[in-house]
C-alpha cells in the first residue's frame, strides 16, 4: 500500500524527533506570559509547530494553549488530536525519564507512548499523505494540546478560536478503536481538623489521574507513634513485607508508604500508597482508642479511610454503578494533604456512559457530608459515545483490519482523550496494539519503534480513506 510504504521512509526522522521531544520536560507548571501551562509545555508546542513548518505545512499557535499544523486549503477538516504534556516522572526509573533514550528497539522516556510518540508520527503521516496527494479536497489538521493530563483547558480554549473538525480521531489509547469513553470528573474533599492532632503533616500523590506510588506522614511522639511502631514490629515478626515503614527523624516518627503507580483510569491495576498510609494510621488510632480510651484519635483520617480506603469502585461512597456499554465506575484516590488545620483529598472518578451524573454528584456530596467532608467538583468531562454504524467508525475499522487482520469490535475505555471534545465527530484510534504494555504513567515508559511505525502505516491509510469519505459525503454540521 502506497501510504504505508511512503511513511516508512521517514522512520529515522520520526525516532530522532521523538527523542528530542521527550527531552523537553513538559509537565504542567505555573503559567507565565505566552505559556499558560508553564515553559516546558510551551517549548514542546513550539517544537512540533516548527517541525511542521519545516515539513512544508502551515502552523498556527493559539495563545500558547494549543496549536495546529495543517495541509490543504479547501474542503472539510479532518482532525488528528494529540497532546504534548506529560504526567510527572515519578520515581523507580532505570532510564532517564527525560532522556529520550533508544534501547533495544524502544524509545524510553516520559511521554514516549502517552502521547509524544503519536504526536510526532502524525507529522510524518501528514507528510506521507501530502507526498501522495498534491491537491487534496480536504484539510488535514493536526491539533496539539498542552494540558490534556490536567483538564483539557488547552483544547477548550483552542476551540473557542478554531472550528471543530468535521471528523477526526485521537491516537491516545489502543486499537482497534474506542467509541465509548466514560465520563470523568475530579472530586476534591476537605475537612477541617477539630483539634491539634498527632499527625503533624501528610502528603501523597503527584496527579489525580495516577495511582500514587508514594505517600508520607510525620507523627508526633506519643501513643499514636507507639502504636505505629507496634504494627510494624508485628509484621516483621510474621515476615510480612510492609507497604508502610516507620523511622525516627529525631523530632517525630516518619511513616513512609510505597505503592505501585498505574493509570488513574484503571486504579485496581496499581497499589495506592495513600490508601496504605491512611489505613495504617487508622489501625493505629483504633488501637490507641481501645487501650487508652481516647475518643476521636485522628478522626479525620479514620473517616476518610472508611469513606474511600482501598476501594476503587466507590462502594462506600455510594456511587458504585456499571453498564453494559462501558463497564464499572472507578475511583482513584490521587492526592492527600494533611496540615495543622485541614485534611484534603483528591479523587479521579470515571463513570459509565449511560450513568446519571447528577445523581452521582448528589450522592457523593451527601456521603462526604456524612463523614464531615465538603466536596468540590472540577474538570468534568461528559462521556463520549459514537454508534458503530457511523461512517467514521466503519472507515477506521476497515483500515485497521486491512492491515492487521484483527476483527476485534470497537471498545470502551475508562480513560479520557481529546476525542470527546469533538462533539461525537471523533473517536480514539490507536496507537497501542493488543498485548502491548508501554508502561504509560509508570516508570520506564517506552514505545516500540516497530509498533510506532506500524501505527504510522495505519494512520496514513486512515487519512487517505477519511479524505475520500469526507469528500464523498461530508458529515452534517
Amino acid at each position: 500500500m502506497a501510504g504505508a510504504e511512503q511513511v516508512q521512509r521517514y522512520r529515522d526522522r520520526i525516532v530522532e524527533d521523538l527523542c528530542a521531544l521527550i527531552r523537553i520536560p513538559s509537565v504542567q507548571s505555573p503559567g507565565e506570559a505566552g505559556a499558560p501551562f508553564g515553559p516546558g509545555a510551551r517549548r514542546a508546542l513550539d517544537f512540533v509547530l516548527a517541525r511542521g513548518e519545516e515539513l512544508g505545512f502551515a502552523a498556527v499557535n493559539v495563545d500558547g494553549y494549543a496549536g495546529h499544523v495543517e495541509y490543504g486549503s479547501r474542503g472539510p477538516i479532518i482532525g488528528v488530536l494529540t497532546h504534548l504534556d506529560v504526567v510527572p516522572a515519578g520515581d523507580g526509573w532505570i532510564h532517564d525519564p527525560f532522556g529520550g533514550e533508544v534501547d533495544d528497539g524502544r524509545v524510553y522516556g516520559r511521554g514516549a507512548s502517552d502521547n509524544k510518540g503519536p504526536a510526532i508520527e502524525s507529522l510524518y503521516c501528514l507528510r506521507a499523505f501530502a507526498d501522495l496527494n498534491p491537491d487534496p479536497a480536504v484539510r488535514i489538521r493536526l491539533i496539539f494540546g498542552t494540558n490534556e493530563e490536567s483538564g483539557f483547558e488547552c483544547v477548550h480554549h483552542y476551540f473557542k478560536h478554531q472550528p471543530l473538525p468535521d471528523m477526526g480521531f485521537s491516537p491516545d489509547a489502543g486499537y482497534p478503536l474506542f467509541n465509548r469513553e466514560k465520563g470523568i470528573v475530579n472530586f476534591h474533599l476537605s475537612r477541617p481538623r477539630g483539634r491539634k492532632g498527632d499527625v503533624l503533616t501528610a502528603s501523597g500523590g503527584e496527579a489525580l489521574n495516577m495511582v500514587a506510588n508514594h505517600a508520607t506522614a510525620r507523627v508526633r511522639r506519643g501513643p499514636l507513634a507507639d502504636a505505629l511502631r507496634v504494627l510494624g514490629a508485628r509484621r516483621e515478626e510474621r515476615h510480612v513485607e510492609p507497604r508502610v515503614s516507620v523511622a525516627d527523624d529525631g523530632d517525630a516518627l516518619v511513616c513512609d508508604a510505597r505503592g505501585v503507580s498505574a493509570h488513574g483510569g484503571s486504579p485496581a491495576s496499581g497499589v495506592s500508597a495513600i490508601a496504605h498510609l491512611v489505613h495504617e494510621i487508622a489501625l493505629a488510632a483504633a488501637s490507641v482508642e481501645a487501650t487508652d480510651r481516647v475518643a476521636g484519635v485522628e478522626a479525620e483520617l479514620c473517616a476518610i479511610d472508611r469513606l474511600i480506603g482501598f476501594e476503587t469502585r466507590g462502594e462506600s461512597f455510594g456511587i458504585a454503578c456499571r453498564d453494559e456499554e462501558s463497564g464499572e465506575l472507578t475511583v482513584n484516590w490521587g492526592s492527600l494533604e494533611v496540615t495543622d488545620d485541614q485534611v484534603r483529598a483528591g479523587l479521579n472518578v470515571r463513570y459509565p456512559v449511560t450513568a446519571d451524573y447528577d445523581r452521582i454528584l448528589a450522592v457523593a456530596r451527601g456521603r462526604a457530608a456524612e463523614h464531615g467532608f465538603s466536596l468540590r467538583e472540577e474538570h468534568h468531562l461528559p462521556p463520549l459515545f459514537v454508534p458503530e454504524d457511523h461512517p467514521l467508525i466503519t472507515t477506521l475499522l476497515s483500515v485497521y483490519r486491512s492491515v492487521t487482520g484483527d476483527t476485534t469490535a470497537p471498545m470502551s475505555m475508562g480513560g479520557g482523550t481529546y476525542a470527546r471534545v469533538l462533539a461525537n465527530r471523533g473517536v480514539t484510534f490507536g496507537a497501542g496494539f493488543k498485548g502491548d504494555d508501554t508502561r504509560a504513567h509508570r516508570s520506564d515508559e517506552f514505545i516500540s519503534i516497530d509498533s510506532l511505525m506500524r501505527h504510522c502505516e495505519i494512520s496514513t491509510l486512515a487519512l487517505i480513506e477519511l479524505a475520500r469519505v469526507a469528500v464523498a459525503a461530508p458529515p452534517a454540521p
